[in-house]
């Protein structure tokens, strides 16, 4: 029924006599003065029934400040799985006391959830979830961007599979991530 539901949302988009504004970049980009940006993403294992989980965080000038990646059980769909992502990102940053922050996510079905529309599903009871860790913070955007501006969360979430643990980095970034974090400020 969410298949439906979400084909449903599509092709009402597809047919909207309106232009659609595309504020997405398709390459990484510095956040404001004074602000953060957190990029993250989900992987799903499902032969091993888990998602894993990574996010990035990275200041005004583009520099490196944390980065964690970790698995969660489960067969999760995959917009379940970038919610729960989002929503484990959230926590953390909240955590290590963020509060001017960019949560940039591939998942354009995430991000307009999060911005207004509801449902009943599973998916959308883990994205009133993060409306609320939002309201923690002082000031929050959460964005959609295509994955070439997403990579770094992207292999951050995929590395988790062979860390079954929580793996946590500060200030020095994990020697896989060195050509992606460089690229990025290219």
């Amino acid at each position: 029924m969410n298949l439906l539901a979400d084909w449903k949302a599509a092709q009402t988009d597809r047919t909207r006599n309106t232009p659609v504004l595309n504020t997405s970049t398709r390459r990484w980009q510095v956040p404001q003065r004074d602000w953060v940006k957190i990029n993250l993403d989900a992987a799903i294992f499902a032969d091993i029934k888990k998602i894993g989980i990574g996010g990035v965080i990275r200041d005004a000038n583009g520099n490196f400040v944390k980065a964690v990646c970790k698995q969660l059980d489960g067969l999760w769909s995959p917009r379940e799985a970038e919610a729960l992502s989002l929503k484990e990102i959230l926590s953390w940053t909240k955590q290590h006391g963020f509060t001017r922050c960019v949560f940039e996510t591939d998942s354009k079905l995430l991000v307009d959830a999060c911005n207004g529309s509801s449902g009943r599903s599973y998916f959308h009871i883990i994205v009133s979830e993060c409306v609320d860790l939002i309201k923690h913070f002082e000031n929050v955007l959460v964005r959609f961007v295509h994955r070439s501006a997403n990579e770094v969360a992207h292999m951050l979430a995929r590395a988790s599979r062979s860390t079954p643990d929580l793996q946590e980095w500060e200030n020095v970034a994990p020697s896989f991530l060195s050509n992606v974090l460089t690229y990025d400020l290219i």
